[in-house]
């Protein structure tokens, strides 16, 4: 039964072109376990293949001459096109997988067949293979996406049952039909106003902003759509960068406790300090902080629905050449006020405002940001929420899984992360023709995080360590010469 394309969902089509898809993607890592079979690999291919997809992976958008765009079921489906077994070169490293995981992210996916693919990768070094998901953001968001992914895994390495991603969806709750003719009517007629009535308010919110950003940057006033020019704001072709990084989610945790912060506003810090030095070795630094947008999931608890639900904020994160610890309390401030803005708006207005800007941003300000000056956001950052436990398929245990996400016209760095098994994972995906070297800005932000863990969990320490070396110094300098 075709049903119709949702506003969010259908705004990914529109936009998108050969050198800017809008697909997004998953990278597994497993390890496979001691004296296993040759077969273990193989087997996951066949089982993937033989497998007949549910929804949303058996729905082809199809765009009518007459009324809207729907989402219609596909009966026949050739799986080999859908599922690919690759094998890596020796040596087989990291380096060679985000590459690789790089070239396949660059296509745009067909229409005519439902979009999606799974690379499955062997020969990683470490006895490892890799599987890359590869889907469109229309049929799925982050955390929906994340969902199924957990629902095709066991939690035990004696589960040997294969569940093919593209059976494992995430099903909308049962919905329940009021009786009675008049509630019908009155039910929806005041979801249509009520949607009415957010998209006003979702538009006044975006003149206000267009209005603001026309006044320029401001250092003591925020005004949106003033973001400096980096190369991440530079023409996106097809070529794409792919990294990945893991920390510890114990000592971020800590430093967000120390500090009164987030978990989310410490990864910001450690990211932004980590793309600032990167333009900086560039020889490119920005003249004033960089500005970063980062959804916000408006999902109702309980509601797991394949579709994308999120709205927006636009914060400012820190100084330029701020310290790593001042440049925490920054992007709090920040971050913290850019929240408060969206909650006032409500959830259907906030909805509203999403759709409504990223049109914007696309269509006028991004595509042409000399014309009015307007320039809304330099990088995404987004988080989602992964596996708690350690996962296994087949008996080989996840190692690692990031994100290889969708770029938007103008924002060429997206750069995603998610917790699983102790750890945060963050993948970065970049405008490959704009930012080369991304392995660095990955290293970058691994040194941030060590200097941003030594200010605020070590602060004690390092300033006994100081006054100590004072103390020797000034011994030394006090001590006479001994005469000759």
């Amino acid at each position: 039964m075709a049903k119709t394309i949702p506003m969010l969902d259908l705004m990914f089509f529109l936009t998108e072109t050969q050198d800017n898809p809008r697909h997004v993607g998953a990278t597994q890592i497993f390890k496979r376990p001691s004296g296993a079979r040759a077969s273990l690999v193989q087997e996951i291919v066949d089982a993937y293949r033989k497998a007949r997809p549910s929804a949303p992976f058996n729905q082809i958008p199809v765009f009518q001459k007459v009324g809207l765009p729907e989402w219609r079921v596909v009966d026949d489906i050739d799986m080999s096109h859908h599922v690919l077994h690759l094998a890596l070169p020796p040596p087989g490293s990291n380096e060679q997988l985000h590459q690789l995981i790089a070239d396949l992210h660059a296509p745009i996916m067909e229409r005519h067949r439902p979009g999606w693919k799974t690379y499955i990768i062997e020969g990683l070094a470490g006895d490892r293979f890799a599987i890359y998901h590869k889907v469109h953001h229309a049929l799925v968001d982050g955390e929906s996406g994340m969902a199924i992914m957990r629902r095709s895994l066991s939690t035990t390495a004696t589960d040997r049952k294969i569940r093919p991603t593209s059976c494992a969806p995430v099903h909308s709750p049962p919905r329940t039909v009021p009786s009675g003719l008049r509630k019908i009517l009155e039910k929806e007629a005041s979801r249509m106003a009520r949607r009415t009535l957010s998209i006003g308010r979702g538009s006044m919110r975006l003149i206000e902003d267009t209005l603001g950003g026309l006044r320029g940057f401001s250092s003591t006033e925020k005004r949106a759509f003033t973001a400096p020019a980096t190369p991440m704001n530079r023409p996106i072709y097809n070529a794409r960068a792919v990294t990945h990084r893991v920390f510890p989610l114990s000592t971020l945790k800590s430093i967000a406790s120390t500090r009164g912060a987030t978990l989310n506003d410490v990864v910001l810090c450690i990211l932004d300090a980590g793309v600032n030095r990167y333009l900086r070795e560039m020889g490119e630094p920005p003249d004033h902080p960089l500005v970063c947008l980062v959804p916000v999931s408006l999902r109702d608890a309980g509601v797991e629905e394949a579709t994308t639900q999120v709205s927006a904020i636009w914060p400012m994160l820190g100084s330029v050449n701020a310290r790593i610890d001042r440049r925490l309390e920054e992007i709090m401030a920040n971050t913290r006020a850019a929240k408060d803005q969206l909650s006032r708006l409500g959830k259907d207005a906030a909805y509203a405002y999403a759709v409504l800007t990223f049109a914007m941003s696309e269509t006028l300000v991004i595509a042409q940001p000399d014309i009015l000056g307007l320039r809304p956001a330099n990088l995404l950052i987004s988080n989602v929420r992964g596996p708690e436990q350690a996962l296994y398929l087949n008996g080989a245990k996840l190692e690692a899984l990031f994100p290889v996400s969708t770029l938007i016209v103008g924002v060429g760095l997206n750069i995603t992360f998610m917790s699983y098994d102790g750890r945060i994972v963050m993948g970065f995906t970049g405008n490959g023709s704009a930012l080369p070297d991304i392995e660095s800005m990955g290293r970058y932000t691994e040194e941030a995080f060590e200097s941003l863990r030594k200010a605020v969990l070590q602060p004690k320490r390092s300033a006994k360590k100081s006054r100590k070396a004072g103390r020797a110094s000034k011994k030394k300098l006090s001590t006479p010469r001994k005469k000759r």
